[in-house]
């Protein structure tokens, strides 16, 4: 339960508010405020005087150390002689928002901007200093005045991951500080897993939320349940998180408009959240990009019913976990190493789960295990695990760590989920226990062709260029371009150039106009569609592929702006 003191508290009383902002319940909305998505942003106050979202995420601090930050409308003023926003309506919204039970985190990163740390020790240095420009500390220049925010959330999406857990484990001592009060940390990494600019951040630092973005990516919303890895993100929390009541929020685009791909309507959002939440416990709810859109197209309205019907709330502190009516254990124990390929590694594992209540599909009895009777050339999979009939006995060995064992046909293969299930098991020869038949052709999806690969474009302007695939199907692909500045604004005057993979064409853009010549594609903007100053261009290609996908090199891409 979130603690108010003194006057915030009193407040919220007088509102006669039912609840505060719990981060151990399931049924929390979050949602991002601060860049103007939909165009037609409200002041911060306005969307807390109802209780549709319960968390509020100001968007964004997007420079750091050197602090930059960017509201858009809603706040444009500065310190005198200083670059250095200052925004005194901000900081009365925050402080009434507070007082509706209301939190309001801060995030730092953005699809754009410049910033990054070299070491843990920087990172720790300006934990100081957002201790004191936005927490209980003192400075001489506080952006939201004498407003204290109730947390930190990190939204990285460029720049190397160095820094970030000395920047927490220093922030988390300030927040010790303060013992009648909590704080939180957040991330927002997107779906695939694990995340490439905050994986080993998130493997080595507490984090209290983590609001995985469902959308611009193959395992997002729209690809479910296909594609869709909350089953990933669901086992992170479970066995490799700091905080095991790590709370996992369901990231989705608040209109069409507001991403390139993974946006689902309100029905399916829910028929997808009341899935999750039936599953598994490490569920805190929904989180949207960004306010003004999801308000616009009634997204949010569709959001907070879904999340009224249900709900629970563990009695863990600080985090989520198990619910009030299920509680999950796993216990993992390693006995032997030994490094070799992939498909052959032999990393032996005993993982024992234990469900208070039994859900609609377990591992049956019959799961292959080692020395247990099969019979010809059968083969198996069971978790992290694959068998191999032999003489009449299961041979059974593990998959290389992060990898998962899906039956090919009658091979089993190891491999990257990539939003596939990773429970239950299945035997070749017989009938499909559980969830764990291959969807898809495992040479098809495979870990080294879908990861975001981020570089310096070659351009004149520092900029920085990744490909991120949206959706693969019947060799049709739609694949995210995502150019963003390392320092200075670009025009809207630009175009992008790159390599396209042997067996690809490209069909349509959704931003600007495409041009081939070769293998080589070229991506024009229309100016008349451009605002004059860019910091990130963020759109889809469509086009067909034949033999297996792969992403675009961004060591070909050239970006060129006027």
């Amino acid at each position: 339960m979130r603690l108010f003191s003194g006057l915030v508290a009193s407040l919220a009383a007088s509102a006669g508010l039912a609840s505060a902002f719990n981060v151990n319940c399931n049924s929390n909305y979050v949602s991002y405020y601060g860049q103007n998505s939909a165009g037609n942003q409200k002041t911060l106050g306005e969307y807390c005087k109802d209780s549709t979202e319960d968390l509020i995420v100001l968007a964004f601090m997007n420079g750091f150390p050197n602090i930059i930050m960017n509201f858009a409308n809603a706040c444009e003023t500065t310190f005198p002689g200083s670059s250095l926003l200052h925004c005194p309506n901000i900081a009365q919204d925050i402080k009434y928002c507070q007082s509706q039970g209301k939190a309001v985190i801060l995030s730092m990163g953005g699809a754009s901007g410049a910033y990054g740390f070299s070491s843990d020790s920087q990172g720790a240095q300006f934990a100081d200093t957002v201790w004191n420009m936005f927490f209980k500390g003192s400075s001489n220049q506080r952006p939201f005045d004498d407003a204290v925010l109730d947390g930190i959330d990190l939204d990285i999406e460029g720049g190397g991951g160095s820094g970030y857990v000395g920047f927490i484990n220093q922030l988390r001592s300030h927040y010790a500080s303060d013992p009648g009060r909590q704080y939180y940390i957040a991330a927002a990494p997107q779906c695939p897993y694990p995340d490439s600019y905050l994986g080993s951040t998130l493997n080595s630092a507490w984090f209290d939320m983590v609001y995985v973005q469902f959308y611009n990516n193959y395992c997002g919303l729209n690809a479910y349940p296909t594609w869709f890895n909350y089953a990933d993100w669901d086992n992170w929390a479970k066995t490799s998180s700091v905080n095991k009541n790590v709370k996992i929020y369901i990231g989705a685009p608040g209109s069409p408009s507001a991403a390139s791909s993974g946006y689902v309507s309100g029905s399916t959002l829910s028929t997808i959240y009341s899935a999750v939440r039936s599953q598994y416990s490490s569920l805190g709810g929904i989180m949207t990009w960004d306010v003004s859109q999801a308000r616009t197209s009634g997204l949010a309205g569709a959001i907070r019913s879904a999340l009224d019907s249900g709900k629970t709330c563990s009695s863990n502190p600080g985090g989520g976990g198990g619910t009030t009516t299920t509680t999950t254990t796993t216990t993992t124990s390693k006995t032997s190493t030994t490094s070799t390929t992939p498909t052959s590694t032999v990393v032996e594992y005993t993982t024992t789960s234990t469900t208070s209540q039994p859900t609609t599909t377990s591992s049956p009895s019959t799961c292959p295990v080692n020395g247990g009777k099969c019979s010809g050339n059968q083969q198996g999979c069971s978790g992290q695990k694959f068998a191999i009939c032999n003489g009449g006995s299961w041979w059974v060995s593990s998959c290389a760590p992060g990898t998962y064992c899906y039956l090919n046909g009658n091979m089993a293969t190891c491999d990257w989920a990539n939003g596939r299930p990773t429970d239950g098991c299945s035997v070749s020869g017989s009938m499909s226990f559980s969830k764990r038949q291959d969807l898809v052709a495992v040479n098809k999806i495979t870990k080294p062709s879908l990861r975001p690969k981020p570089a310096n474009a070659k351009s004149k302007t520092s900029t920085r260029v990744e490909f991120v695939v949206s959706e693969l199907a019947n060799n049709q692909f739609s694949t995210v371009i995502k150019i963003q500045t390392n320092k200075d604004a670009f025009s809207g005057n630009w175009s992008i150039s790159f390599t396209l993979p042997s067996g690809q064409k490209i069909d349509s853009t959704s931003r600007g106009s495409a041009s081939t010549d070769g293998n080589t594609v070229t991506i024009k903007s229309d100016i008349s569609r451009e605002e004059s100053k860019n910091m990130a261009a963020i759109f889809k290609i469509s086009g067909t592929y034949t033999g297996e996908y792969v992403l675009p090199d961004t060591n070909t891409a050239s970006f060129v702006t006027s």
